[in-house]
């Protein structure tokens, strides 16, 4: 297991060029298997290792598990430290845990050249395959833990996922390795727990060949998954303009494609859809009326659809219709307001230069504008209109009111096009 271990984490540190190895310490059986081959790999080349442990606090037992680590890599002189993360006990233990825990250790993760290495195994594998089937998970669920990815600002690698539980327990007998036993570990109301306890032994002796074959299939949809991933790359770029989904465009492709391309494009804002939210966004949102403002939300997002885009856009309330403030001559403009619009001094600070004051507004969409290069007046909701500007975001911006004309309107919404910008905010001389 060794010489097997070594080769292959002698390739990645080639491959991706890198100095520092950050080890994720626990003190069980697997992260002490995987700190004694890391500390022999790196006695013969020039990388770097530290070992870091997380405290949640679950335990009565972490103080004594921190120091047990402490002092296995003082034995090895491996620098350690520990990381404490604080949980909220009315989430769920095994997925907040799991969060924080690679929260605090993308801290140390902040170069290219490093990479955080955790012992999950084969058998980890295996039953993170077998959670994924209960959620009804697609393929990239179904594909399980990767064994080499980009994490923080370097990588995450787990060389051990080709090895078993058995094969871990085995070399750590013969190194005469020392670990430590987590009580939560025979606990059957985790998920994990009930597998390995329960459900494990039961597939092993009925197909003793059950997780090598298993782990076989995860091999399969993991190709097919990099290759989905691939092909989605290529493709999502067609179908947006800036951050907006065309639907227009959606629509060339089979329904297929049309839903992979959609899951792609809200993953790029970190949202995951379920099958049911998927299945409204083509029914209620893609196959509302035409003049509908149809609006889905999703963890804690709201995804709309204008003039045959869809929109991911942030819960937030449109500021009342009415004057902010009004703007006396020789004022200084806000910055926290805008500072890009109005005549500007020497040193840039935008000033009023005329008598009349000036109000801030919003909402007054009714009020005449005349934007520079154009020959009449209309109502600013007509320009609104015609520059395509989403009816949730002309809410959001600010006008700039003299003589009961608009003259400027100071925060331009951000898929709006150079040209609308500078018809946006020229500033109008009388």
């Amino acid at each position: 297991m060794s010489s097997e271990f070594t080769a292959s984490l002698r390739q990645h540190i080639q491959q991706l060029g890198l100095n520092q190895l950050v080890l994720g310490l626990s003190g069980g059986l697997d992260s002490m298997v995987l700190l004694e081959l890391c500390h022999q790999l790196t006695q013969s080349c020039s990388v770097k290792l530290k070992a870091v442990y997380i405290h949640h606090g679950l335990s009565a037992n972490a103080d004594q598990w921190a120091n047990f680590c402490q002092q296995q890599c003082l034995k090895r002189q491996i620098p350690f430290e520990v990381q404490k993360v604080q949980l909220n006990s009315a989430a769920n233990i095994e997925a907040q845990a799991r969060a924080a825990r690679y929260s605090a250790l993308a801290a140390f993760v902040t170069a290219p050249q490093t990479a955080l290495l955790t012992a999950h195994h084969a058998d980890d594998q295996l039953e993170t395959l077998l959670l994924a089937l209960k959620r009804g998970a697609g393929p990239a669920g179904l594909s399980g833990i990767a064994a080499l990815q980009s994490f923080a600002e370097g990588w995450l690698l787990r060389p051990l996922l080709e090895f078993s539980r058995e094969q871990l327990e085995a070399f750590a007998k013969q190194q005469q390795l020392q670990w430590i036993e987590d009580e939560s570990n025979n606990d059957s109301r985790f998920d994990r727990n009930f597998l390995r306890l329960q459900v494990m032994p039961l597939l092993q002796q009925r197909w003793p060949a059950f997780r090598q074959n298993a782990l076989r299939s995860v091999s399969h949809i993991q190709q097919q998954q990099i290759f989905v991933e691939n092909q989605l790359q290529q493709l999502l770029p067609t179908v947006m303009h800036a951050n907006e989904l065309d639907l227009k465009l959606l629509a060339e492709q089979d329904f297929t494609t049309q839903k992979l391309l959609v899951r792609g494009w809200l993953a790029l804002t970190g949202l995951n859809p379920s099958t049911d939210w998927l299945e409204r966004f083509f029914s209620e949102l893609i196959g509302a009326k035409a003049d509908a403002q149809p609006l889905l939300e999703l963890d804690g997002q709201q995804i709309r659809r204008f003039a045959d885009k869809a929109y991911i856009t942030q819960m937030t309330e449109a500021p009342q219709a009415g004057v902010l403030l009004e703007l006396k001559a020789g004022q200084q403009l806000n910055t926290a307001v805008g500072q890009f619009l109005l005549n500007r001094e020497n040193n840039g600070t935008p000033v009023l230069i005329t008598d009349d004051p000036l109000y801030l507004v919003f909402g007054l969409f009714s009020l005449p504008f005349k934007p520079a290069g154009e020959r009449q007046s209309k109502e600013l909701k007509q320009w609104l209109k015609l520059w395509a500007i989403p009816p949730w975001q002309r809410l959001q911006l600010p006008v700039l009111v003299q003589n009961s004309q608009v003259v400027a309107v100071l925060e331009l919404a951000s898929n709006a096009t150079e040209e609308q910008a500078n018809a946006f905010i020229d500033w109008q001389k009388s």
